[in-house]
């Protein structure tokens, strides 16, 4: 069966990794480095920078800014051809509903508030941007001028009023007669309401009514125009020379960031101007574009350095959206990029894909110029673990001896906790005669190779590369030459490793786990549910029409040993 297989990635995600000088036995050389951490994708001088005014620039005032507010559209040196794929759109599909909750909470508890409208004597509290992004009325007041007003009065029923007000705020038209909707739809110059009030009574069959998602875009859609045309902004944002007009209301409820700074009563709450000291223009651009679109355009790069800034600013639908964008763009050199973030909190999961990357394509990180940079505490975690996949235990050899070359003020006693990662009593006669061809180079003696390959030639000492998931083959027809001998196998296998070689000959390296208990069962079922847990279900135990077995068989890890327990 197969349980599960290897992803794999286009090619046109794949960077190319730099040409590295190889030495007499063909193995990788990389140039010997100073103990530092190379550039950041923010800080590396061959990314072109973000593109800004000089300082003391004429200041961005409402309805200039270009869309999106942020393009980032660095290139990878490599990527820097006419063939180079154009910035990626990346859309959250969850910000436009997050960013509307949000809104509606801010309703309930009477935040943020800016226009009271009443109706039949009762006075509702509203958010003026938010309803002025479905109604041509509000729209008109929002040009008005930002401050608190007198409430003015509606001359509709409650119903069609609240239905709009549900509409602009949840998506969905609200309970309420058809007449009543359209109404009220015709008095603020709601055309979006009057056409989803038309729908409801139409034949569902004939016409196609956009979701309530679909809905929700579009208002904030609404208001992301509001924004680009600098109507009815209210607060001015200022950060490194550069100043955005925002509406106060979306901008807290599209981030958390600004939404706390908004709501906490401190002297940032108050006033119509914030400078903001501790943010980069690049960063702010980001934040405040995001929380009206919910877009992010960029490069891998730009990406990167999104992601950051989200994971710093506490936009959780920003640093998702990233996440996933990293994740279907990785390469050798990005996931080495990804490691300075490896333990930052919020990023466990796409940290989690690069793991997985580096341990199935670790030859080609060890060819990556960054590749000595990466501490020797996560090389030896990465060649010690049962899940790194390689064709030869040799290719771990080749990974440890091309660090410790890069990094020669390594101490004897941390190579040789390094090399000690390498399995060398699984590599064949041909692999070790290549170990020893190859060497360690100064200021490593021989002694210490020699040592480390003869601990590791002790019978039962073999450690294998177990990978987390692999190709199960259980029972089955048992065939012999003798065909009237034939007897249903017992035997489970699972391969280890698969081994190309010329044209279309491909060899597997196969594992054997404890056999099924007796009898051996064929035509069976079996699947894997959860972790190392193996069910087969059903089969037969011998040649007949009418043989079959009403049992089911788990494989799991029990106590220090690995059984097969009957499930009754």
């Amino acid at each position: 069966m197969s349980v599960s297989d290897t992803p794999h990635y286009p090619p046109e995600l794949e960077s190319v990794s730099h040409p590295v000088q190889k030495d007499c036995l063909g193995l990788p050389v990389h140039a010997q480095r100073t103990p530092s951490w190379p550039p950041s994708p923010d800080e590396d001088p061959r990314l072109p920078s973000f593109a800004l005014g000089e300082p003391g620039s004429r200041s961005l005032v409402p309805g200039n800014l270009p869309f999106p507010a942020l393009s980032l559209e660095e290139e990878e040196e490599e990527e820097e051809d006419e063939d180079a794929a154009e910035p990626e759109w990346l859309r959250s599909e969850e910000h436009p509903s997050q960013f509307f909750a949000e809104a509606q909470r801010l309703r309930e508890q009477r935040l943020l508030l800016d226009e009271e409208v009443s109706v039949a004597g009762r006075v509702y509290g509203v958010h003026r941007v938010i309803l002025a992004a479905i109604s041509s009325l509000f729209r008109d007041r929002l040009l008005g001028g930002g401050g608190p007003r007198p409430p003015f009065s509606l001359e509709v029923s409650p119903g069609g009023w609240e239905a709009v007000l549900t509409f602009a705020y949840e998506g969905v038209l609200g309970p309420a007669p058809q007449g009543d909707v359209l109404a009220a739809a015709e008095a603020l110059g709601a055309p979006r309401v009057k056409a989803a009030a038309q729908r409801t009574c139409e034949t569902a069959g004939n016409v196609k009514k956009p979701s309530q998602a679909e809905e929700l875009r579009e208002n904030l859609r609404g208001i992301e125009l509001l924004y680009r045309g600098g109507v009815g902004c209210d607060l001015k944002l200022e950060a490194g020379g550069c100043q955005l007009w925002v509406h106060r209301a979306a901008l807290a409820c599209g981030s958390e960031f600004f939404g706390a700074m908004l709501l906490s009563g401190m002297r940032e709450s108050q006033g119509t101007e914030v400078s903001l000291r501790t943010i980069s223009t690049q960063d702010l651009r980001l934040l405040v574009s995001f929380a009206y679109s919910g877009v992010v355009r960029a490069r891998w790069p730009g990406l990167l350095r999104a992601a950051q800034a989200a994971l710093q600013y506490q936009s959780s639908s920003c640093l998702d959206l990233c996440q996933k964008g990293l994740a279907r763009g990785l390469s050798p050199a990005r996931c080495l990029a990804l490691f300075p973030m490896a333990e930052a909190p919020g990023l466990e999961r796409l940290w989690s894909k690069a793991r997985h990357y580096l341990l199935t394509h670790l030859p080609a990180v060890a060819l990556c110029p960054a590749f000595p940079s990466l501490p020797a505490a996560c090389l030896a975690e990465l060649l010690g673990s049962d899940e790194l996949h390689m064709q030869e235990e040799f290719e771990a050899f080749v990974a440890a001896r091309c660090w410790l070359a890069a990094n020669p003020e390594t101490q004897e006693s941390e190579a040789k906790a390094l090399l000690r990662c390498v399995r060398f009593g699984r590599m064949s006669t041909r692999e070790l005669r290549r170990v020893r061809a190859a060497g360690l180079l100064p200021p490593l003696t021989p002694d210490l190779l020699h040592q480390l390959m003869v601990e590791a030639d002790v019978p039962g000492q073999e450690r294998r590369r177990e990978p987390d998931r692999a190709l199960v083959v259980i029972g089955g027809d048992g065939l012999r030459p003798d065909m009237a001998l034939r007897q249903p196998s017992q035997a489970v296998w699972w391969a280890r490793a698969f081994r190309c070689g010329v044209g279309l000959v491909r060899t597997v390296e196969w594992g054997q786990l404890p056999a099924l208990p007796a009898p051996g069962r064929f035509r069976h079922g079996a699947a894997s549910l959860a972790g190392s847990e193996l069910y087969v279900c059903g089969g037969q135990d011998f040649y007949s029409h009418s043989n079959t077995l009403a049992s089911t068989l788990r494989y799991k890890l029990l106590g220090v040993g690995r059984v097969w327990q009957a499930l009754r």
